[in-house]
């Protein structure tokens, strides 16, 4: 018995390892970790920084609005730009810019001539920098990464960033408690720097062929190459759907974390980082174990299975009280939300390298249409009932969704595996 719990801790530690292999994965995964960490500490400073210059709890909702806005607009040009140039350099770029936003700003704090209207400039950026990032990230690691081993990199790249959205906020708070939010800006500059330079060193085998024009009308239709590579490839809708769902159920948890614990729980601050923590660890524990249980159960019903649990914590947390129940319910979150990383991996098996960053940042645009919405929400009608029904009828939604997926994935006795070979791209199709 001793015997093969030891031999399954080693096969646990070799799926773990294993993704972290290829150098430019460990500089991508090395990458997202520091930005992350900067990203954390980005979000309080930006909350507090327009808090403490409008002194209304209603501009807060207004500058995650505005983080959210590049990536409606600007996203299908983004996936463009993804599929067209060098993707290091496209990651790199969006960090670089980062980095002279950051530094500007504290110039201005400086020379005490920061204003309002500066704090949301530098949001709308450096949301346009995130949502740039993000997408790239995501379509170098599958360029990096053997197919057979895309879902442990996803789960793995998913730890790094919890861990990294962590210590961002345990620190980035504590940065701004024993000092000011310019120290988090300073820090932030500097994590931006690091992740350009640890992804500058990615080099891949990707051949990059240009084809057609380059006036706006081609760039157009590689715009909407995305959209009508998943209207022509229906099999890959369903998984894309859920990847969508989970997604944007993330981005609404996030934003609803801080005034939920404040105005329903009554918590505080400090009951606010434990909840917002809580997730983190559900999250880091999930992934730890993804690749192991995904190995030897069903993915698809896993993932299923996790879509539903996920639409049962929501429906809890609309009744929840005090501080324990929502911190075990963000944690059971955390843990279901690993279903993300399988259907997000199905995905990427489906579409070809060459036009999976248009596919990506077309989730990122649609997500980001979302986010909208629950932030024009919250800016327009913060109250107590508001928030929890926001949990509730979202819970409902995705365990509909969820039993819907897990009935076909059982009576269809659905499996996929990862495929044999690339995907192919037709550019009849996809106007690449």
């Amino acid at each position: 018995m001793a015997e093969s719990r030891t031999e399954a801790a080693r096969r646990l530690v070799r799926e773990r390892l294993d993704p972290l292999r290829p150098p430019g994965y460990r500089r991508i995964a090395a990458a997202m970790l520091v930005t992350n960490v900067g990203n954390g500490m980005q979000f309080i400073a930006n909350c507090l920084l327009v808090l403490e210059m409008t002194h209304s709890p209603r501009a807060v909702a207004l500058v995650l609005l505005t983080a959210a806005i590049p990536g409606v607009f600007f996203g299908p040009l983004i996936g463009v730009a993804i599929d067209k140039f060098e993707r290091r350099w496209v990651f790199a770029l969006a960090d670089t810019v980062s980095v002279v936003t950051l530094a500007v700003t504290l110039a201005l704090i400086g020379t005490g001539h920061l204003q309002t209207w500066h704090v949301f400039a530098m949001v709308f950026v450096l949301g346009l920098t995130e949502s740039t990032a993000v997408p790239t990230g995501t379509t170098m690691v599958r360029e990096i990464v053997p197919v057979q081993k895309l879902l442990a990199a996803n789960a793995t790249t998913g730890v790094a960033v919890q861990i990294g959205n962590v210590i961002g906020t345990a620190f980035g708070g504590f940065l701004i408690a024993a000092s000011s939010v310019t120290w988090v800006l300073a820090i932030n500059l500097v994590s931006f720097t690091a992740s350009a330079l640890f992804v500058s060193g990615v080099k891949t085998d990707r051949v990059i062929t240009k084809t057609g024009g380059d006036g706006w009308r081609e760039t157009v239709k590689r715009a909407a190459a995305g959209f009508t590579y998943l209207r022509t490839h229906p099999k890959t809708l369903p998984s894309y759907t859920m990847l969508l769902v989970l997604f944007a159920v993330l981005y609404m948890m996030n934003t609803l974390v801080a005034p939920y614990a404040e105005n329903v729980l009554e918590v505080g601050a400090s009951g606010l980082g434990f909840i917002d923590a809580m997730f983190a660890v559900g999250a880091i524990l999930g992934g730890l174990a993804l690749p192991l249980l995904t190995a030897r159960l069903n993915r698809d019903r896993l993932a299923c299975f996790g879509l539903v649990g996920m639409g049962v914590t929501l429906i809890l947390l609309w009744r929840a009280e005090g501080l324990a129940q929502p911190m075990v319910l963000y944690a059971l979150a955390g843990i279901n939300f690993q279903a993300f990383y399988i259907f997000r991996t199905r995905v990427q098996e489906q579409v070809p390298v060459d036009i999976q960053g248009r596919v990506m940042a077309l989730l990122i645009t649609t997500v980001g249409i979302c986010r909208m919405g629950v932030y024009i929400v919250l800016a327009a009608f913060v109250s107590t009932l508001t928030l929890r029904l926001i949990y509730l009828c979202c819970g409902i939604a995705v365990v509909v969704l969820g039993v819907v997926m897990t009935t076909h994935t059982i009576v269809r006795r659905v499996e996929s595996r990862p495929p044999e070979s690339e995907p192919e791209l037709v550019p009849a199709t996809t106007g690449s």
